[in-house]
């Protein structure tokens, strides 16, 4: 038996066939690109218990001022936030320098900025968002991560509110930390972290917490703000000049029990985050660029923090701040005395989640609590994943 030819009716029939399939590929890629984006914090999502925020400053907020951050900023014209947030991160991960500041800027404008969780001017107020255990008088300031351009607490949840939630579930009262970066410069989201200290010990009464009993929980450059605070910012007054300390400011702006998570200690390994931080004219010189990141660098100063007792994880497959920072900032600090309880996430790249480290550091930090305000023994939380 012979085929009959097709007609025109047939090729119509087919034709109409691939269009609809293409429509329906399309619509499932629309669907796929859309859940991804919103995975990545690209969807601008409203920050979790933002409407309970703690306003940490008073009327003066030191590193801010009535000007426009545009100015300051080497954004690239147009750009699409996810394309921009999987080159943020691309363009982060590398021991070798190269320039980077204008991705960093543009994505920063386009995630913080335009997405609503920063103001376009100089002129942002840093804010806790507490999550209260009732009957506790313990607290954790939770410090989520970004890599200095955006804060991931800003339509995710992985590294503030869950963990929050968390430590709430375990009696422990937290407060994830809103803090300023990219186009702020250093030390200014170091400072967002000292006085949420004081903010915290100042309300204590308030809040229900003993001074004593205060922790700093760490992710990624939130990580690094941990370890700034213990090691290079802890007791100094770094405020800019024109700005008048009130009574907060004169709170003890110690911690009992700081931890840090897939942190990134030094710039040693990360050389282009230091666009997030400072200066672009100063990164790009490179006998500035070796003063900022020997001034920066935990891992050297990391004899401040001696007496402190502390918790570090990380995974021995992360590319976004290395493996090598966070394993030497350990061995130095165990060096110079301090007491380090250490997780290594075998096999875990950057971002790990709770599971690999949190029953860890929940048995850690009731430890180090415990016995707050007396003479720190040897930890015992100490173990290979």
């Amino acid at each position: 038996m012979g085929g009959r030819d097709m007609d025109g009716q047939d090729v119509l029939l087919i034709a109409g066939f691939i269009v609809l399939a293409l429509l329906a590929l399309i619509g499932i890629l629309a669907v796929v690109v859309h859940r991804l984006a919103a995975a990545m914090g690209a969807a601008h999502a409203p920050v979790d218990g933002y409407d309970r925020r703690l306003e940490i400053w008073g009327e003066q907020v030191p590193g801010n001022r009535l000007e426009s951050k545009r100015a300051d900023m080497n954004i690239g014209r147009g750009g699409n936030l996810f394309l921009y947030r999987l080159k943020f991160f691309a363009d982060l991960t590398g021991e070798r320098f190269r320039d980077v500041e204008r991705t960093m800027d543009t994505f920063t404008w386009l995630y913080e900025i335009q997405g609503g969780y920063e103001l376009p001017t100089y002129e942002d107020r840093p804010y806790l968002v507490p999550y209260l255990a009732a009957g506790s008088d313990r607290g954790v300031i939770v410090l989520p991560g970004g890599g200095f351009g955006y804060k991931s607490m800003d339509g995710e949840y992985g590294e503030g509110r869950d963990v929050a939630r968390t430590l709430q579930r375990h009696g422990v009262s937290a407060f994830v930390l809103h803090y300023r970066a990219n186009p702020y410069e250093y030390p200014v989201p170091l400072l967002d972290v000292q006085r949420a200290v004081r903010y915290l010990k100042y309300h204590a009464g308030a809040l229900g917490l003993d001074p004593d009993k205060l922790g700093l929980l760490g992710f990624s450059a939130g990580g690094a703000l941990v370890g700034g605070h213990i090691n290079l910012v802890r007791g100094q007054d770094l405020f800019p000049e024109g700005y008048a300390p009130d009574e907060v400011d004169r709170m003890d702006d110690s911690v009992a029990a700081p931890a840090m998570i897939y942190p990134g200690l030094t710039f040693r390994y990360t050389p282009r985050a230091l666009f997030g931080l400072f200066d672009a004219g100063a990164v790009r010189d490179p006998e500035r660029r070796a003063q900022l990141v020997e001034g920066t660098d935990m891992v050297r100063y990391a004899c401040r923090s001696a007496r402190l007792p502390q918790f570090v994880a990380w995974g021995t497959r992360d590319r976004i701040v290395g493996v090598k920072g966070p394993a030497e900032y350990v061995r130095s600090a165990r060096a110079a005395g301090a007491e380090v309880a250490e997780v290594v996430a075998r096999g875990k790249g950057h971002a790990f989640g709770q599971r690999y480290y949190m029953a860890d550091y929940l048995a850690w930090l009731d430890q180090v609590l415990s016995r707050a305000g007396e003479k720190p023994e040897q930890t015992s939380v100490e173990r290979t994943r």
